[in-house]
This record gives structure tokens, sequence and C-alpha cells, in this order.
């Protein structure tokens, strides 16, 4: 196998098993705060390769942002986990992170019910350790019919997560979960035969992505479309990127909002400081109208 692939493939699954510990609670001024509660994998608490969970990621943004526009006091809790599938969210079973409370979930539900009429809004990434964990191949295919496969149970445990985090919350609290990227369409033009894993990934991305879309609007939460804003479907538009000549554009944003085509962390999945902007962006458009008395 190329050399290189191998490599891609090594860091892709090291970055589905990062340790992490639940984040604080943060208030930027002196009242009675209102929380924003974050669950998710490592992209909800800011992971980077080579500097580990940082302040710089997506929930970070947003909180940054909503505390400027809307709600002043905005606290965040975040009891993300860097490796966290839905499974591990739900049960605590192989979970990289120690919770008191057992799980993710079960950390997240306490808060809830800790603070009655307290919590703002909630956020959740979660589901892309399922797929890289189980299908991600050392080729760098990742099979769609692992993809199909795996959507049906994907699908029922988001919506478990959801309908937990929904009771807990009681009616009015918005519940956000996200779609994904897919940084795997960096490997065209970078790897023999790229192009080809290119197409093969998205195809089995987009099955993934529909399990979580269908999963998050059919208990109730608000789809944000991170997916759309990558372009993700997209390899008809080309952009000129230099040294890379033409590429298709869904490609170029994977590389230029992600750690994936870097020289230095080749393979990474994780998104930039750029590409945690815009996901964040795509998380304020959606949440904005649902903050509005």
């Amino acid at each position: 196998m190329n050399r290189r692939l191998s490599t891609m493939v090594v860091v892709a699954a090291a970055a589905c098993s990062v340790l992490a510990s639940a984040g604080p609670v943060a208030n930027a001024g002196g009242a009675d705060p209102v929380y924003y509660l974050a669950l998710g994998d490592s992209l909800s608490v800011g992971f980077h390769p080579g500097r580990g969970e940082t302040e710089r990621g997506y929930v970070d943004v947003l909180a940054r942002r909503v505390r400027k526009s809307t709600i002043p006091d905005l606290a965040l809790r975040n009891v993300g986990c860097p490796g966290e599938t839905t499974r591990s969210m739900i049960t605590g079973e192989r979970s990289p992170c120690a919770y008191p409370a057992g799980s993710q979930l079960q950390a997240a539900v306490n808060f809830l019910t800790a603070h009655p009429g307290d919590v703002a809004f909630v956020t959740i990434d979660i589901g892309a350790n399922d797929l890289l964990s189980r299908c991600l191949e050392r080729t760098g295919l990742i099979a769609k019919s692992c993809a199909t496969e795996l959507a049906p149970r994907l699908e029922a445990r988001a919506t478990q997560i959801v309908d937990a985090l929904s009771a807990a919350a009681g009616p009015g609290v918005p519940i956000l979960g996200m779609n994904y990227y897919n940084p795997f369409l960096g490997l065209w033009g970078l790897v023999p035969g790229g192009r080809q894993l290119a197409h093969a990934d998205q195809r089995a991305w987009t099955v993934f992505n529909e399990a979580l879309d269908a999963a998050y609007a059919g208990a109730g939460a608000t789809v944000v479309d991170v997916a759309k804003r990558f372009h993700i479907d997209d390899f008809d538009s080309t952009v000129v990127v230099p040294g890379r000549g033409r590429i298709p554009l869904n490609v170029a944003l994977a590389c230029r909002w992600t750690w994936f085509c870097s020289e230095r962390f080749f393979g990474d999945p994780h998104a930039d400081r750029t590409g945690y902007r815009r996901i964040a962006h795509v998380f304020e458009r959606e949440l904005e109208p649902l903050l509005v008395p």
C-alpha cells in the first residue's frame, strides 16, 4: 500500500480515539448565567492535531458569537469527548472519557435536569467515529455497503440521544444536530487512485449523513447542514489551487478547511481554525431565529 495513504489511515484512526474529559463551565459575565450545553466528539472540543483540545472549535466560536449578539451572560457547558460514538455516548461503555454520571448523555441529561429553564440551546455532533471505526478500510475506502448496514443503527441511536435530551430540557429548548463534512475528499490527486476513492467515499458519506439528518429531523431537532456548507457533493464546480491545478470545489474545501491534505498532519480529518469558524457560522444561522423572543 502507498506509504502516504497508510499514514493517512493510521492518523484518521488515531483521531477517533483521543482521550478527553468533560469541559468546564465558562461564563463571561457576573449575572446568573443562561447556559449553552454542547455534546459531541472531538469536533465539539475543538480538537487540533498537535494541540489536542482547544478553545478554537465551533462550540467556542458559537458561544462567543451568541454572547455578542443575543445573550451576554451565556455560559458554556461542554461535555464533549474525542473518540465518542453514538453507542458510547449513550451507555458510557468503551467511552474514551470518564463521566461521574456514567456516560456523556447522562451527564447532559443531569445538567439539563439540574438547570430547568436556564438552558438556552443544545448542540450535538456525533456519529463520525461510528462510521470510521467500522467502515474505513486500510486502502482509504469507506465502503457504501458498510455505511448502508450501519445507517439504521446509527439513526436509532441518534434518535435516542435527541429524545433523551428533549425530555430533560423540556419544550422550547432548541436542540441542533449537525451532519458532517467529508475530509476524505482530500484523497483526490494525493494518492494513487485518489479520484476513485473520493467518489466512492462520498457515496458512503451521503448514506451516513442521510441517517443523521433523518434522526435529527425525526426527533424534532434542527438539522445543521455542515455538509452543504462544505459543498461535499459538488464535483462539478472547479477551482484552481496553486500547486494542484484545477480540482473540484468539494475537494478544494476539504483541503482548505481541514488538516487532511496538510503536509504535517496528512490524513487528519479534523477541521482547522477556518473550518471550525465555518461550522460555527452554519450553527449560528440556524440558531438565530430560534432565539428570537
